[in-house]
């Protein structure tokens, strides 16, 4: 293992390497476990002869070899941003009120030193050279109304893991640009599909007329995909936000699609909708069961100071059988309600329908 460490007037560094070897043989010798009566049972486990952990648990096809190494690398980087922040403070204030203060006591001093020379002249005949007795000058140093901060810099990392099951690489960043942005990537490659992916994310504030904050994501493997993507804007005369999300799951039993809108403004008047669907089909033959249908669902808001408004719609329908048995069934539900200062009026509508053979 290795370990270095690196600073100057550009950049910081450091890095970070491990490997490593295991052998792991001792699975491969074969076990003889002799019949036993389970204490306080009249239970007895039967006996195993020649009985390998590495061919008998799956180690063999999950690892392949008894000889595993892994080798781990990271490595971490700050580049230094030669730009500073000023911060106004005013600090003149302060400044100008500790002037006063040594005037004042200059003063005070002068004073006591005069009174206490006529005393001592008058009772012992003090000499008159005590009257050039006086304080040290003091001399403010030249007033700053800032402090400077140093801007941030950039920030960068790799990570990397090698196995004989998997490898991994992870990298990201943080950027200070004319934007802010971050970025984050990881991946792994393996025999075993589960363990293979792919994630990747970017995040970026932009700060010309206004703020605007931007995010996405992705990910993909073989069972499950999925993705967001959202924009969040604010101006002086205006606020809009955008979320997209969807999800996708593919597994022997199961598959299922999954998506979600949000969208909301403040152009005209304050606006916000949203939409949900949701699409899935499950199918076990073991249980003898099956399950088909869809949900949708809607939702608008609206508003002022005179008024308010809400309208959300529920849909859903499914079909299918449980041990052979089959059903079908549906459902919908719509909702408004509408204010304002003179009063409220408000609706809602439930339907629904079912189907079991048989009955």
């Amino acid at each position: 293992q290795n370990f270095s460490a690196a600073n100057n007037e550009n950049s910081m560094e450091a890095h970070i390497g491990m490997n490593g070897e295991a052998n792991l043989d001792f699975l491969n010798a074969p076990l003889t476990i002799p019949e036993m009566t389970l204490p306080y049972t009249t239970l007895t486990t039967p006996q195993l002869k020649n009985f390998s952990l590495w061919e008998r648990t799956g180690l063999k096809e999950f690892l392949r070899t008894t000889k595993q190494s892994f080798d781990l690398s990271i490595d971490a980087q700050y580049k230094k941003n030669k730009e500073r922040h000023s911060i106004p403070i005013p600090l003149n204030v302060f400044y100008e009120f500790i002037s006063q203060n040594i005037i004042s006591f200059n003063k005070h001093f002068e004073k006591g030193r005069d009174n206490a020379l006529d005393f001592l002249t008058k009772s012992y005949d003090v000499p008159r050279s005590i009257r050039k007795l006086s304080l040290p000058d003091f001399k403010l140093p030249r007033t700053s109304n800032n402090i400077f901060i140093p801007a941030m810099g950039n920030i960068t990392y790799d990570f990397s893991f090698k196995s004989s099951i998997i490898t991994l690489n992870t990298n990201g960043g943080l950027y200070n640009r004319s934007d802010i942005v971050a970025r984050f990537f990881s991946s792994s490659s393996s025999f075993i599909y589960a363990l293979q992916y792919k994630l990747e994310g970017s995040s970026s504030l932009m700060r010309k007329r206004g703020l605007k904050l931007a995010t996405a994501l992705s990910l993909s493997n073989k069972f499950v995909e999925g993705s967001h993507d959202s924009t969040i804007s604010l101006t002086k005369k205006n606020m809009e936000t955008s979320v997209t999300t969807t999800a996708k799951v593919q597994i022997p039993i199961l598959e299922m699609n999954f998506k979600q809108e949000l969208n909301g403004n403040t152009k005209s008047k304050p606006t916000v909708s949203s939409a949900i669907e949701l699409k899935y089909d499950f199918n076990c033959p073991k249980l003898y069961s099956t399950a088909k249908g869809a949900v949708d669902h809607k939702l608008s808001l609206e508003g002022l100071t005179s008024y308010f408004s809400i309208e959300s719609s529920t849909k859903g329908d499914v079909k299918g059988s449980v041990f052979s048995q089959e059903y079908s069934g549906s459902a919908s539900s719509e909702v408004n309600t509408y204010l304002n200062s003179k009063g409220t009026r408000s609706s809602v509508k439930l339907q629904g329908a079912s189907k079991v053979d048989g009955i």
